[in-house]
């Protein structure tokens, strides 16, 4: 795996992943972000906040090609199990071929975070990363996420609050035009500070909420931004032209090259009891 990717993707587009030209786009970009030193810091502790593991029975939502699915299924022991969901065929089928011969207790199955398939406190945990985000009911998805778990299991969630984003750039005026159009390009973009409120309002106890600031490298950073923002410019919703976005990125390609360039964005674990 390189860790260049095509910039012309949209990360806003993952519920549509098996209707595009090339899913092997998301399935990269994914690759680029879990391979971040900080997502390890972020996987721990959803780990964690999950509690003791083992034999328990966890449900992955939004599992993607499996690697978190599988790194749960080692603390589950023999005697657990985990069942990874995705909404893309094309991601459990990566995540079932990155498994195969596996001995860990790890399934996977395409399924709608909205109507999960499974009984009323079906898992003792349930865990999802940066897939909220993506939904477009999060009422419905996070009412099924409580759902399934039985009572005094646990629930592990990470989201990104995206009008966290911060980028070192000297024309502050066009970078906060842009950062606003990104952050309301996503479905859920002030995902992130809402966690608290809207598990408590669906009755889970033991709430905590913990942050996590990602330092996002050059080209994970512009995967992540150029291509949402040149739709956004060639559908009209910025006042900047192509010449103006065009010339925003300048200073970034520069400070890269210079070794100066800085991005982060702020994310929160929420982990709670039913």
């Amino acid at each position: 795996m390189t860790d260049t990717l095509d910039t012309t993707g949209d990360v806003g587009e993952f519920t549509a992943v098996d209707t595009t030209a090339d899913a092997s786009w998301f399935i990269h970009f994914m690759d680029l972000a879990n391979a971040l030193p900080e997502y390890v810091a972020v996987r721990r502790e959803l780990i964690t906040t999950l509690g003791d593991l083992t034999g328990s029975t966890v449900l992955d939502v939004g599992c993607g090609t499996g690697d978190d699915a599988r790194e749960l299924a080692e603390h589950v022991g023999p005697t657990g199990g985990v069942l990874g969901t995705d909404l893309s065929e094309a991601m459990v089928t990566e995540a079932r071929t990155r498994s195969a011969g596996s001995p860990l207790p790890v399934r996977f199955e395409t399924a709608d975070m909205c109507a999960l398939p499974y009984d009323d406190g079906a898992f003792d945990g349930v865990r999802a990363k940066l897939v909220r985000q993506h939904c477009p009911n999060l009422d419905a998805a996070d009412d099924e996420l409580v759902r399934v778990i039985r009572p005094g299991g646990r629930l592990a969630v990470f989201d990104y609050d995206f009008e966290t984003l911060a980028v070192d750039h000297p024309d502050r005026a066009a970078t906060r035009e842009l950062v606003a159009c990104w952050v309301d390009g996503h479905r859920s973009g002030w995902n992130g500070r809402q966690l608290e409120r809207r598990f408590l309002d669906r009755g889970l106890r033991e709430v905590t909420v913990t942050p996590h600031t990602v330092r996002l490298p050059f080209g994970f950073f512009r995967a992540s931004l150029e291509g949402k923002l040149a739709q956004a410019q060639a559908s009209g919703q910025l006042s900047l032209s192509a010449e103006d976005l065009q010339s925003w990125w300048k200073p970034l390609f520069a400070a890269q090259e210079n070794e100066r360039f800085f991005a982060s964005l702020t994310g929160f674990v929420l982990g709670a009891t039913r």
